[in-house]
């Protein structure tokens, strides 16, 4: 496995076998063998969307209008974290269309840039995936995404405490 490799199983994997120490990663994490650390970072949501979809024109989106595209959700990812993040229906109530399964960031971009569907990521992405056929359109509606620090529970040693600590006193510094 290579550890540059970025889908939540290759994150949990990297962490439990201690190739990584620590990872910043999106919330909900919800598994026994992995602290989370508190918030280190919030960001805003926005739907990355195909260039010539009718969404890409848009200020701004609502999560109703995940009803509109089939939504690209990622694999290898708990229950926890796709009703977080991937509903199977808007708040009203209306189904979103499923679809296809992406494994890693770079599939999502090429799935969503190819015209396949559309994905729910933090309006920060748009600044560090900038492609000429995906569109990053802020919601208006959605919560933020939150980041926290995570670490298997069998790595607790003052190294990894004094660098969360630092983390967190340099977030909170702005």
């Amino acid at each position: 496995m290579d550890i540059l490799e970025d889908s939540y199983g290759a994150t949990l994997r990297s962490l439990r076998t201690g190739r990584v120490d620590l990872h910043l990663a999106e919330l909900p994490v919800d598994e026994p063998d992995i602290v989370v650390g508190p918030t280190v970072c919030t960001a805003a949501r926005a739907l990355a969307v195909p260039a010539g979809h009718p969404l890409a024109s848009r200020d701004t989106v609502s999560l109703e209008d995940l009803a509109l595209a089939p939504l690209i959700r990622p694999a290898d990812v708990p229950q926890v974290f796709l009703d977080a993040h991937f509903p199977q229906h808007t708040p009203g109530g209306r189904p979103v269309p499923a679809g296809p399964v992406a494994r890693s960031w770079q599939d999502f971009l090429t799935l969503v840039g190819a015209g396949k569907g559309v994905t729910p990521t933090c309006a920060l992405a748009a600044a560090f995936y900038t492609r000429q056929d995906v569109v990053h359109v802020p919601f208006r509606d959605a919560p933020p995404v939150h980041y926290a620090l995570l670490r298997s529970t069998r790595r607790a040693d003052a190294k990894i405490h004094a660098f969360t600590r630092i983390v967190i006193g340099l977030a909170a510094a702005g």
